[in-house]
């Protein structure tokens, strides 16, 4: 009996999990490498940007070897509830990134890379080609994390396992991105990961969590800048 086109579609936007998974090992072992060889080559702003683009290298690679049809796998949307509800999307986790923050101060205390980070976002901003990078960045990070963590990584999972255990991964890997000895940038991309991948569960919208992870970053370096 042959297949449908619709059997046909779903059989080439197929992506098995543990090829998914594989994937991100390697682009967080891509990033991490790649990303200490530039640091020591190149300035810090020029790290900064190719070590973002990075993060969605790979998954990309295989989806075109694959012919995944990438637009329609991840979500890829355009229109004004998209974009409104990326925006509230974003308000939410503003919110939820100030509590949980509070939150681990009093309980863990200040994380220094943290520190770390925010001084590096000032010292970017005081040029405006530091500033031109650190704002591309963040747009970066929006594009480029949610397309690997959650239009890759979480639809790959969610295909063949329950909704929450592909949350679930998607914001572990997610958090670990984010590592930091102390614990505290884990636990709170961790948070922020959850939050990102149940939109991306309800709304089945890429764009609407790019937009959403774009807009926290550039709130939280307009925050950073605002203290210099």
């Amino acid at each position: 009996m042959e297949l449908t086109e619709l059997e046909n579609a779903e059989k080439v936007n197929y992506i098995p999990p543990m090829d998914a998974v594989l994937v991100v090992i390697v682009t967080v072992f891509i990033t991490m490498f790649l990303g200490g060889a530039l640091y020591l080559l190149a300035d810090t702003a020029v790290t900064l940007v190719i070590g973002e683009a990075l993060i969605a290298v790979p998954p990309l690679a295989y989806m075109l070897y694959t012919r995944v049809n990438i637009a329609e796998y991840v979500g890829l949307k355009i229109g004004v509830r998209v974009i409104l509800r990326g925006l509230v999307l974003a308000l939410a986790l503003l919110l939820l990134g100030l509590c949980i923050s509070a939150v681990i101060s009093v309980t863990l205390g200040e994380s220094e890379a943290v520190e770390e980070s925010t001084n590096l976002l000032r010292e970017l901003g005081q040029s405006p080609t530091g500033l031109l990078a650190a704002v591309t960045t963040c747009i970066l990070a929006g594009v480029c994390e949610e397309f690997t963590f959650r239009g890759f990584l979480q639809k790959s999972i969610s295909s063949k396992y329950s909704p929450r255990l592909a949350m679930l991964a998607s914001s572990v890997a997610f958090g670990l991105l984010h590592f930091d000895p102390q614990g505290v940038y884990i636990i709170l991309s961790f948070a922020l990961g959850v939050a990102l991948s149940y939109a991306y569960h309800k709304w089945r919208s890429y764009t609407s969590n790019a937009i959403a992870h774009a807009l926290y970053d550039l709130i939280a370096l307009a925050l950073a800048l605002g203290f210099t």
